[in-house]
């Protein structure tokens, strides 16, 4: 039986280190990976359709076009593409700034690798990526709360 090709994730943060370290892990784990530095450039590889993408990785809040406004173009113009959000803010601010959209997956930072392999793999198992199929929160509690607001 021939191997699946890897399956190819598209990483899309505006934190540089953040963006590298989780596009590492996903490499690690085997899967191609495309980064993007915010929003804008996330869109421009999805409207190009030069890669076929099985999954977006994607931070919620971002300068120009956030990760919400970028779930809302993939489920009207690549329905059945799932989406992972990642964030560090506290999900009623999330909420207060409309920024979480509750029918995606969400996982809190700071996290580990291992719970970042494990998110996208019941991301890319569940049909289309909706949250009645995989686990919504990340609850981790950090040990200072007023670091989780300094990640975007």
């Amino acid at each position: 039986m021939p191997s699946m090709p890897p399956r190819t994730i598209l990483v899309v943060d505006d934190e540089e280190i953040v963006r590298a370290l989780v596009a590492r892990a996903l490499r690690s784990a085997g899967y191609r990976v495309e980064e993007a530095t915010d929003g804008r450039a996330g869109l421009a590889l999805l409207e190009s359709g030069s890669v076929s993408f099985d999954l977006v990785v994607c931070d919620l809040v971002m300068p120009a076009l956030n990760g919400r406004d970028l779930a809302r173009w993939i489920t009207r113009h690549r329905p059945g593409l799932p989406v992972l959000f990642i964030s560090g803010y506290p999900l009623p601010y999330l909420q207060a700034h409309d920024l979480h959209d509750p029918t995606f997956p969400l996982l809190r930072k700071p996290f580990l690798p291992s719970r970042l392999l494990e998110s996208v793999e019941e991301a890319l198992a569940a049909p289309g990526g909706r949250k009645d199929q995989i686990s919504q929160f990340d609850m981790t509690i950090p040990s200072d709360p007023s670091d989780e607001l300094r990640r975007g």
